[in-house]
Parts: C-alpha cells; structure tokens; sequence
C-alpha cells in the first residue's frame, strides 16, 4: 500500500466552513500587528509575535472543540489524529498506517518535518494540502527507506500560501510486517511578509 492523500470527512469540512469569518478576521488583526509593530521591530514585536501564535492556538483548538475532539485525538480508536500548527513533537510507532489531520491554517507557510528515531520499517508519506471543501490544492510524496542505518534521517515538506488550508498527512509502514517504524513529526507555521502588508496597507504620509 502506498501513500496517499486522505480526504477530509464531510463534519470536519462543514466545521471548516463555519470558521472562515473568524479566520479572516484572525488574519487582518495579525496582519495589522506585523505591519506596525513586528515588521519594524518595534519594542515588544517578540512579545507580539509570541501573542498571535497564542491566538493562532486558541483559534485552532476552537475548531476542533467545535467538531468535537481535542488536540491529538481522532473520532474512532484508528482514526486520523488531529493536530494543531505549531505542533512541537508528536512521537508515533507506525506498524500499518497512520493518519493525521492538520485543521485549517491561519499561517501562510507550513513545514512538516518527519524524522526516523528507530526500528528496521521505513515509511511512504503523502502530505496534501486541501481547500477547507475538501478538495486538493497541493500534495508531495517522499519516503524513508527501511533499514536500522536509516534511523535519524528526515524528511520536510514545504507549504505555501496556506491560509484558510488544511493537511492531510498519512504515513504507511515498508518493509517486514513485522518491522516498525518510530518516528517523530513536527509542524510549524510562518506568516508572510508581502501578504501581511497586502492585508494591512500603509499609505506614505504626503508631502506638502
């Protein structure tokens, strides 16, 4: 079985959907913080960068409350976990498949990392990015080749113009059925600059 990209259930897209305003709304308040405050490095844009990725949390966990589970879980004892930008470190054992849902993105860039920590199985991973209906926007394929010398090795997909999109990421263990595969995965979430500015224009003072 290779990898592939998983689909979105119809709650999940129905849930996607109700949010849209708020995160629009999100990303107008984030865009007039980067211009006037981050972007030139004004006193507290660290602080104020820290704030918005509170804010950009609390937006996402919202969501997930509202289709009804929580950070790291899925409906169902195998189903997709479902996960937040930024995820700092999720640790997995991969013994067929597994699936993880990235819910919509309030950040224009994203990187998923996935790194091999042990076991003798490699992985096939897909990563898609999807509109919030459900459908493809973007998708990358690569994989870590079985084997105990692969252990330590990663591999990262890159993602832009992300916001307003989810991911699907599913990983499918090679080699031996036997075998396993442990790995860690991370997320991470960046905002742009130009898009920043093209949300939160500032006009030149005029000259007399």
């Amino acid at each position: 079985m290779k990898a592939s990209c998983q689909s979105l259930t119809s709650g999940l897209v129905e849930v996607f959907s109700k949010f849209v305003d708020d995160y629009q709304e999100f990303r107008k308040e984030a865009a007039k913080v980067f211009v006037t405050t981050i972007l030139p490095g004004s006193s507290g844009a660290e602080k104020a960068l820290d704030n918005l990725i509170d804010q950009a949390i609390d937006l996402q966990t919202s969501l997930l409350k509202s289709y009804g589970v929580v950070v790291g879980e899925g409906k169902g004892k195998i189903g997709p976990r479902h996960q937040i930008i930024p995820t700092k470190r999720v640790t997995g054992v991969l013994k067929l498949e597994r699936t993880f849902v990235v819910v919509s993105s309030p950040f224009d860039k994203v990187t998923v990392t996935i790194k091999k920590t042990g076991g003798k199985a490699g992985a096939d991973i897909a990563v898609c990015a999807k509109y919030s209906n459900g459908s493809i926007f973007n998708e990358k394929r690569k994989s870590i080749e079985k084997g105990e010398d692969t252990i330590g090795e990663s591999v990262k997909f890159v993602f832009t113009d992300m916001a307003d999109k989810a991911l699907t990421i599913h990983l499918v263990q090679t080699g031996l059925v036997t075998n396993v595969c442990d790995y860690d995965l991370s997320i991470d979430g960046a905002f742009d600059e130009q898009e920043m500015r093209a949300l939160y224009p500032v006009r030149s003072a005029s000259v007399s």
